[in-house]
């Protein structure tokens, strides 16, 4: 679905009537937008759904002492509303912590080059032996890009696999491979007695390729953070309206109402949902009970 979307008008049901021609009657049918949350289709009726855009199209202002998930508050048309985080309210983890996460990891792989240059540089001017690995599939990095290469990699292993995201992590090969490099070429001009020149091929392989390798994992990083952008559904309870943030808008589907089945005993987070709908495909749609959530979430305006 487009960013920023209008819900087109339709009944919440198309109530029992009267075949023309026929005289057969019609089931009650109503209409849903499909949304995603870790994982999960939950259901909202589009008689209560208003509109659809992305998060990254509006500004969210936190509110001090809000609930946890109170995200904040949006002008929506010139009414301030409240942001919904979904995935709180359901008892999921934030999405905003899996994307910190993977900014943790890409901050701590570039640490280590870092570090691996400025021990060489260490190496040169005080005489130590350098006891990095020269070989580039041995340092952390070599051995993370490696496993992500071959599909092992545990730690956000979809996230990486993203196509535009491992698009540009494949770029990473070239000035990781140049670096390492650099070891065996500075340590033989060491022992002949050249610490400046040693010195100079470390600054041209930190302007270069260490700068190039950083720029990389900035442009992935910024992949990633599209990959977690939320869509915000704009919705409307008995005169009062809410967005409620989620991962993604999936579809819209036609649900009979008498298809709707009871919550299983043993499901969790039962508290917002109202039943659910198998699919033919053995997926399923849990229908959400948007006055709960909004007799929970809501102040009255």
């Amino acid at each position: 679905m487009a960013p920023n979307t209008a819900i087109e008008s339709s009944p919440q049901a198309l109530h029992e009537q009267n075949n023309a021609g026929t005289g057969e009657t019609q089931e009650a049918v109503t209409r849903y937008v499909v949304v995603n949350v870790n994982g999960n289709h939950y259901g909202m009726a589009t008689d209560s759904t208003v509109e659809l855009m992305s998060a990254s199209m509006t500004m969210v202002t936190r509110v001090p002492q809000s609930l946890e998930f109170i995200e904040g508050v949006i002008n929506h048309r010139g009414t301030i509303i409240p942001v919904i985080d979904a995935r709180a309210l359901l008892g999921f983890e934030q999405r905003g912590k899996e994307a910190r996460r993977i900014g943790s990891l890409f901050h701590q792989l570039k640490q280590d080059h870092i570090a691996w240059i400025d021990a060489l540089e260490r190496s040169v001017r005080d005489g130590n032996k350098f006891d990095k690995p020269t070989d580039p599939n041995l340092c952390n990095f070599g051995r993370w890009f490696n496993s992500v290469m071959d599909g092992s990699v545990e730690q956000c292993h979809d996230e990486l696999h993203e196509p535009v995201v491992n698009a540009i992590i494949k770029r990473f090969d070239a000035p990781h491979r140049r670096i390492h490099a650099i070891a065996e070429q500075v340590l033989a001009v060491c022992e002949q007695g050249s610490k400046e020149k040693a010195i100079d091929i470390i600054a041209k392989s930190r302007e270069n390729d260490l700068a190039e390798l950083s720029t990389l994992f900035d442009q992935a990083q910024q992949s990633i953070q599209k990959i977690y952008e939320s869509m915000l559904v704009i919705t409307e309870h008995e005169g009062q309206k809410a967005a409620i943030a989620v991962d993604g808008v999936s579809f819209v589907a036609d649900c009979k109402d008498s298809d709707i089945e009871p919550l299983p005993d043993t499901a969790d987070n039962t508290e917002f949902l109202s039943g659910l709908v198998h699919r033919p495909d053995g997926t399923y749609i849990l229908i959400a009970d948007l006055g709960n959530v909004y007799s929970t979430a809501c102040v009255a305006q």
